[in-house]
C-alpha cells in the first residue's frame, strides 16, 4: 500500500495476443503502473504446440520466425503506449505453453498483479473467460485481473 492507503502495484505483468481484450488489459496495466511509478511486464507466449509431430523442421523454423515477429509486434504495441504514458516497460517473447509461461515469469520476475483480457484471439466461441485466462486464474499465487 501506498501512503493513502491504495494498493500499488511495481511491476504488473500483461500477457498479450494481440486481441481487443489484450489491448484493454495493457491500457489498464498502463495506468494501474504509472500511479505507483512501476514497470509494466508485456508478455506474448508462442505456443507451439505439436508442431513437432505434424511439420519437417524447415517448417517448423519458419513457423517459430512468423509466431515470433507477430508476438514482437504486439509486446511492442504495449511497450509503445507505456512509453506514451511516461511507464517503464520490459517487452518479452517466450515459447511454450501459454499459462505455466506467465505463471513462470510471474515467479521469476516478482510481479506483483497480472492483467489479462478475458479471452484472446483463439477463443472462437467467445466464452466468459478463455482457456488461458481460465488457467491463469487457477494457477497464480499474485492477484489476477481480468478486463
Amino acid at each position: 500500500m501506498d501512503e493513502t492507503g491504495r494498493v500499488s502495484y511495481k511491476h504488473v505483468l500483461v500477457p498479450t495476443d494481440g486481441s481487443k481484450a489484450a489491448k484493454r488489459a495493457s491500457q489498464q496495466a498502463v495506468e494501474l503502473v504509472k500511479e505507483s511509478n512501476g514497470t509494466v511486464h508485456a508478455l506474448y507466449v508462442m505456443d507451439m504446440g505439436d508442431t513437432g509431430f505434424v511439420a519437417i523442421p524447415s517448417d517448423i523454423k519458419e513457423t517459430r520466425q512468423r509466431l515470433e515477429k507477430k508476438g514482437r509486434a504486439f509486446v511492442n504495441e504495449v511497450e509503445e503506449e507505456a512509453e506514451e504514458s511516461g511507464v517503464d516497460c520490459i517487452a518479452v517473447v517466450k515459447s511454450g505453453i501459454p499459462e505455466n509461461e506467465i505463471v513462470e515469469y510471474v515467479h521469476e520476475n516478482n510481479v506483483d498483479l497480472v492483467v489479462m483480457g478475458r479471452r484472446g484471439r483463439s477463443d472462437p466461441d467467445k466464452p466468459l473467460i478463455g482457456s488461458t485466462t481460465k488457467r491463469v486464474l487457477g494457477l497464480s499465487d499474485v492477484p489476477v485481473h481480468v478486463v
